[in-house]
């Protein structure tokens, strides 16, 4: 499918071009109150030049120099006069429409090549609100003046995002340009704050529409994950105003809760049961404003067309990293640490679903004496003891399902059918807890509050019902996952570098700026519960490996290894590899891995590159079996972080085969046979 046919298909029909240049006159902004020009346009003025700008614009005979120079209206004044005011104005004015010219092309060029596609064009200047209400892409410039400050990226912000709210349900996609270098930098923050959606957002530099295909490169990417992108966009819009709707009614509900009814609900239910009234008014009110929001039409609806997703081509993320999927499972699990100052029970200091750890002033040895549990710095313990028993200190002795507090990496985000809590926040850091379920334990009440006292145990978390709930089931009868929602796969920083085989028949080093942003590594489950460990770059890390090697001399390359690289340069099977994930598994720190391309068989290239992950690479010839599939060779290196993993974690986990030899660094290691059967 041609790019025309893709747009058209995706229903990208029309497209408004948003550019100061399309503005007929300047702002104050534009010209610039430190141009050098004024202070002499000031100077050279005649009395009868004034006396043309004070009947243009009567303020001016009023006001001083220095306070017109930053009026919009004055400035649009001496405008309007530059041909009648001659010479004096023309220094003036002079960058200004060198800028404009050079700003211009661009919007021509983009106009013409969306043209050229079948979708139909128009420009606006800074007031685009309304012209940008039927049309299905918007192109629009980063700053809204020639200065390109801070002030002109605060009003193409607040201008588009004004213009979103207007279509929320139904929003363009949105190509962001300009020609500043601080494009990159910026993408991030223009994103978030107008509250575009990350796949329905892209950034072009104006000097690309002219010198690549990044502009053809954008408009696919948008095109093929439009239907999706409207689907999230429907979605959010739903909750919004759902969510709106849904709390006005939960809270009209609770208004008319008098006084007198609390009094009754404490009198006849919560001191029979020994629960406190604000705690039970605030489950109370999360329990209704659920079922209200479940009963928002527009909700249900939109969430229903979500279980059409595609999932084929989704875009990799902007910035390494930065879907941080774990925050949204804590949030799953566990409650926020402000509602453990909301007890759970009246005379308990622990309820249901309580984790207790260690504090920073932990006297292990007095811990030991006063709990009789086996307790190291890393233990944790959950309270499965019914909130029935806990209250009024109905039962004697506390319930406790004992684990152990682990960093969150790539090796703990699996999918066996252990016992976990696989992210929650302790001290402030993301981490995950193995619960041992052959390893439970009872405190008494009188243990409990002497630990408590003397601070060599706290409540550091309270785990959500449903949670709980799970592994209680799991520790008392066994009957699996109840209620645990799906992890979701985590994501972990790694660097990229690429090479290609010189003539020499050596890896050669290519220097690809857009590397600079890092990876990640998903690590995720298949259809078959089996673990994946996936390569996903930036957009703009896969466009320089692209052009980097489509820029590449063939008589720089090894003779053996050009017709991979020729198939890499025609097909586009390595940016379909890079923009859906490349698989880790088998990348070896040892040797190369040969990576298979997706449409070479037919053409004698079966396979066409080279991977591995922290290989140090040998300054000798490639071998003659990986020579001719040196089409690209990727290397991937583990980040250089504390606490973060790297290929000796995916290893010990199961996610990648170790190299033949290999032998366990510690007596752990001897486990991960078992462990990679369970992940």
């Amino acid at each position: 499918m041609t790019l025309t046919e893709l747009l058209a298909a995706k229903g990208v029909k029309s497209a408004l071009i948003v550019d100061d240049v399309c503005d007929a006159v300047p702002t104050a902004g534009d010209i610039g109150a430190a141009n050098e020009a004024w202070p002499i346009f000031n100077d050279d003025l005649t009395a009868e030049q004034r006396a043309q700008i004070a009947a243009e614009y009567p303020a001016a005979a009023q006001l001083d120099f220095d306070v017109l120079i930053d009026d919009d209206a004055y400035v649009a004044a001496v405008w309007s006069l530059r041909d009648a005011l001659g010479e004096v104005a023309t220094p003036l004015f002079g960058q200004y429409l060198a800028d404009q010219a050079a700003d211009q092309k661009f919007v021509d060029l983009a106009v013409e090549k969306l043209t050229g596609l079948g979708v139909t064009c128009v420009t606006s200047g800074r007031h685009f609100a309304d012209a940008a209400q039927p049309v299905d892409l918007i192109v629009i410039d980063l700053f809204f003046n020639k200065a390109q400050d801070d002030a002109a990226l605060g009003e193409s912000k607040v201008r588009l995002r004004e213009t979103i709210e207007r279509r929320r349900a139904n929003p363009p996609l949105v190509i962001l340009m300009s020609r500043s270098p601080r494009l990159d930098q910026k993408r991030d923050e223009f994103r978030d704050e107008v509250g575009l959606l990350d796949s329905a957002f892209r950034i072009l530099k104006k000097s690309d529409i002219e010198e690549s295909d990044k502009l053809e490169r954008q408009l696919a990417r948008l095109a093929e994950n439009a239907t999706d992108s409207r689907k999230l966009a429907r979605f959010f819009a739903a909750l919004e105003s759902g969510m709106a709707a849904a709390t006005e009614r939960t809270l009209s509900l609770f208004r008319n809760l008098k006084l007198s009814d609390v009094g009754q609900i404490q009198q006849l239910v919560l001191n029979a049961e020994g629960e406190p009234a604000g705690s039970y008014l605030v489950d109370v009110f999360d329990r209704v404003l659920q079922h209200e929001i479940e009963r928002e039409a527009g909700i249900i609806d939109a969430a229903l067309a979500l279980n059409d997703f595609s999932a084929v081509s989704h875009p990799p993320p902007y910035v390494a990293g930065s879907a941080e999927l774990q925050k949204l499972v804590e949030r799953l699990l566990t409650q926020h640490g402000e509602r453990l100052r909301l007890p759970g029970a009246v005379d308990a200091q622990v309820t249901f679903g309580d984790v207790l750890t260690t504090t920073n002033t932990t006297d292990l040895n007095r811990l030991r004496k006063i709990v009789p549990v086996d307790i190291a710095e890393t233990t944790a313990m959950l309270v499965l003891t019914p909130v029935c028993d806990l209250q009024r200190n109905g039962a004697p002795r506390i319930l406790l399902l004992i684990g152990e507090v682990k960093p969150l990496g790539a090796t703990a985000w699996t999918y066996g059918e252990d016992a976990r809590t696989p992210a929650i926040r302790l001290s402030g850091e993301l981490a995950w807890i193995k619960w041992n379920l052959k390893h439970i334990d009872t405190i008494s009440r009188a243990q409990l509050e002497e630990a408590l006292g003397y601070s060599d145990l706290k409540v550091a978390a309270r785990l959500r019902e449903a949670h709980a709930i799970e592994l209680q089931q799991r520790l008392l009868s066994g009957l699996g996952r109840v209620g645990l929602v799906a992890a979701m796969p985590a994501t972990f920083p790694v660097d990229v570098e690429i090479y290609y085989a010189g003539t020499d028949d050596k890896p050669t080093g290519l220097e690809i700026p857009a590397l600079a942003d890092g990876a990640v590594c998903f690590v995720g489950r298949d259809d078959d519960s089996n673990s994946i460990l996936r390569l996903v770059m930036t957009e703009s890390g896969c466009d320089g490996v692209i052009d980097a090697l489509a820029n590449l001399a063939e008589e720089t390359v090894a003779e053996k290894a050009r017709k991979a690289l020729g198939h890499i340069k025609t097909s586009g099977d390595l940016r379909k590899i890079l923009t859906n994930g490349l698989d880790l598994k088998s990348a070896r720190d040892d040797r190369w891995f040969q990576i298979q391309s997706l449409s070479g068989a037919n053409d004698g290239v079966p396979k066409m590159g080279l991977l591995a992950w922290n290989f140090a690479v040998p300054d000798q010839a490639l071998e003659k079996g990986d020579l001719n599939k040196a089409g690209v060779i990727i290397l991937v290196k583990d980040r250089d972080q504390a606490n973060v993993p790297g290929l000796n974690d995916a290893i010990r986990s199961g996610l990648v085969a170790a190299p033949v030899g290999t032998e366990p660094d510690s007596e752990d290691d001897l486990s991960s046979p078992t462990v990679a059967n369970n992940h």
